[in-house]
């Protein structure tokens, strides 16, 4: 695959050595979800969310203007001065901080064409992340990282859903070569571990979307979408991609997994595994794609505050994606 270089600044989401022993404290006490009650979803639909009817994703439509989708903020899971770790929009990043990533030429290409941005609102806060289109027989359904989806807990306040969801695959400047395709309401999913836990190992989200404005649906769309691989060995070859920072472009990031996140080793799931990419705000919920890029097994979710060469994600397993994803 050819990438042209292209280093936009933006902030690094973080996860500091003190908060996930902070976290691995409270996650011990808790034995992990049977499948039945694993994930939770968003509430149903009110004034202030999308929802399944087609009136209120024209909201949703109508409320992302190109001049909203270009001041949305790239989301960040920070530490603040007191090692709390919280949910918010990205920060530029500090002077001479260099990027792994490069531009994407031919976004609209499978299987490039699975990726996309989500521009999501979290009550005042307008954001964004990143996604893939995934190949299931619902033909809807996309694939992110549960910080975006859902803030997890935060300072002992319960955990908050993001609202106003849409999903652009291949989405280039004011472009959208596949239409957008707005969430659906409360089919909007993330693991109990992560919102009652904020357990990274289950950083993961979902949700089901609406056809385009010409009546197809998400993975027909684009080419077929990817396909989510479980169980497999560690030790892959990656092809992750985003839209981390400022750029209005998708990036890519070639690496080879490189090890685990040690600090996640005490929570109840598997341990985060890591690649040499050191992904920016807005770049959360990347896909992680394999083989000829067709099959997805990993996601962008976290990288360290003191460390600026590796990003970390979740170990696709049944456990994991596997039981968030069922049925969907």
């Amino acid at each position: 695959m050819r990438l042209e270089s292209d280093r936009p600044a933006g902030a690094r989401a973080a996860l500091t050595a003190s908060t996930l022993a902070l976290i691995a404290a409270a996650l011990l006490a808790f034995p992990l979800a049977a499948s039945a009650g694993f994930r939770t979803h968003a509430p149903a639909a009110s004034s202030a969310s999308a929802s399944v009817s087609a009136g209120q994703a024209e909201q949703v439509l109508r409320y992302w203007t190109p001049q909203r989708m270009r001041e949305a903020r790239p989301l960040d899971l920070v530490v603040d001065g007191s090692g709390t770790a919280s949910v918010r929009v990205g920060a530029p990043s500090p002077a001479g901080a260099a990027a792994s990533f490069v531009r994407v030429p031919t976004p609209e290409v499978p299987p490039y064409s699975v990726n996309g941005r989500i521009f999501i609102r979290r009550g005042d806060l307008q954001g964004f992340c990143s996604g893939t289109a995934i190949n299931t027989p619902t033909r809807q359904l996309v694939l992110t990282a549960g910080h975006c989806v859902n803030s997890g807990p935060e300072d002992g306040h319960r955990a908050v859903w993001s609202n106003f969801l849409e999903f652009v695959p291949a989405y280039t400047g004011d472009v959208a070569p596949f239409g957008a395709f707005v969430a659906r309401g409360n089919r909007v999913f993330a693991p109990k571990q992560w919102t009652k836990h904020g357990n990274p190992d289950f950083d993961l989200g979902a949700f089901l979307t609406r056809p385009n404005a010409d009546g197809v649906n998400l993975a027909d769309a684009v080419g077929g979408g990817a396909t989510i691989v479980t169980e497999l060995p560690r030790d892959q070859q990656f092809l992750t991609f985003g839209y981390p920072g400022e750029t209005k472009r998708m990036q890519g990031c070639q690496s080879p997994y490189i090890g685990d996140d040690t600090l996640t080793y005490p929570f109840s799931g598997p341990p985060t595994l890591a690649i040499r990419c050191r992904w920016a705000p807005g770049a959360s919920g990347g896909g992680w794609l394999i083989g000829d890029g067709s099959q997805i097994n990993g996601i962008n979710s976290y990288l360290h505050l003191d460390d600026k060469t590796r990003t970390f994600g979740p170990y696709f397993g049944e456990e994991t994606v596997g039981k968030l994803v069922r049925g969907l």
